[in-house]
């Protein structure tokens, strides 16, 4: 796995931490936290993707399938994210930012549980 792939990766296991602890009640911390994390998940995927040209350097096939919808889902987050830092008062685009992190967030899930 490249270096830039697994920036990502742990970009995004920070985003799923910062979300947990968010939720768990620390209110100002657990903002800032995920806002950092989603900022650094941003600029992960930005590099990943401008560097990367479709080669993120995946020792096997398998690995390549097991991130194809990953890789799908940090577009989908990169785009909500520019939408909603454009816009931060449009209601949809706040939506599809959290839709966006839930199915990138997912997709981590999905990919560590197939390779562990």
């Amino acid at each position: 796995m490249s270096a830039d792939v697994h920036a990502v990766v742990t970009a995004a296991q920070e985003l799923r931490a910062a979300k947990e602890f968010l939720q768990s009640g620390h209110l100002i911390k657990g903002v800032q936290r995920h806002e950092r994390a989603k900022r650094e998940l941003y600029q992960a995927s930005h590099t990943l993707m401008t560097s990367g040209a479709g080669q993120p350097g995946f020792q096997s096939a398998q690995q390549t399938e097991l991130f194809t919808t990953f890789l799908l889902a940090l577009a989908d987050f990169r785009g909500a994210y520019e939408q909603r830092r454009a816009n931060s008062t449009d209601s949809q685009a706040a939506s599809a930012l959290v839709k966006a992190i839930k199915n990138v967030i997912g997709e981590l899930g999905h990919i560590e549980r197939k390779l562990n």
